[in-house]
């Protein structure tokens, strides 16, 4: 475990804004199964870059490793970041809510091969009537889910062949409690050859 209070100051267009926050990393491997388990971020004054003036929120990460056998390895990642400011003749609110969820499995077939898959799911939730300025959305993020398969020809030659899926979060729900909507923005396909060249 480690904890400690940062004062630092921060440049904002053309001012600097003093920061004071609580930072914090708690970190633990219990076994073999469960390899590694970090949660850390900080809590405290912020910085909103965007309209150049102090808030108040803090950021979170928890990040784990799992074996559950020889040849399977999952790795999640959760992170949350979060500000909130206090507009001139307002009252204290949310700014905006940043959330990244990330799930990858690794399972290892032989030593010469493996597949490897991975799903991310990025949001960002804003509320406008705090911004200084116009055009901000409710809300944008990202949908991504990609695969990949390795195979060790030689010592010096790697195989990979790979698909990969994006989908963007459209700002259109009416009501605004309606289910969200995704808009596909890529689709791809690969095939690698990786070879090591000596002379």
């Amino acid at each position: 475990m480690r904890y400690r209070f940062a004062w630092d100051r921060v440049r904002a267009e053309d001012r600097a804004i003093p920061r004071r926050r609580f930072i914090y990393t708690l970190q633990v491997s219990p076994s073999r199964s469960i390899a590694q388990i970090v949660l850390d971020g900080d809590y405290g004054e912020q910085v909103d870059f965007a309209n150049s003036r102090r808030a108040f929120g803090g950021t979170t990460a928890l990040s784990t490793t799992i074996r559950p056998t020889d040849h399977l390895e999952l790795a999640s990642t959760l992170n949350r970041r979060w500000i909130d400011v206090k507009p001139e003749g307002g009252e204290e609110g949310r700014l905006f809510t940043a959330d990244i969820e990330r799930l990858r499995a690794t399972y290892t077939f032989t030593a010469r091969a493996y597949l490897r898959l991975i799903g991310q799911n990025v949001r960002t939730r804003f509320h406008p009537q705090r911004y200084a300025f116009r055009g901000v959305p409710n809300q944008i993020g990202a949908t991504t889910a990609s695969a990949l398969f390795a195979y060790k020809l030689n010592w010096q030659s790697v195989l990979f062949v790979g698909y990969g899926d994006e989908r963007d979060v459209l700002d259109n729900r009416d009501p605004p409690n309606d289910p969200e909507k995704l808009e596909p923005a890529s689709r791809t396909f690969f095939l690698k050859l990786s070879y090591a060249f000596q002379h």
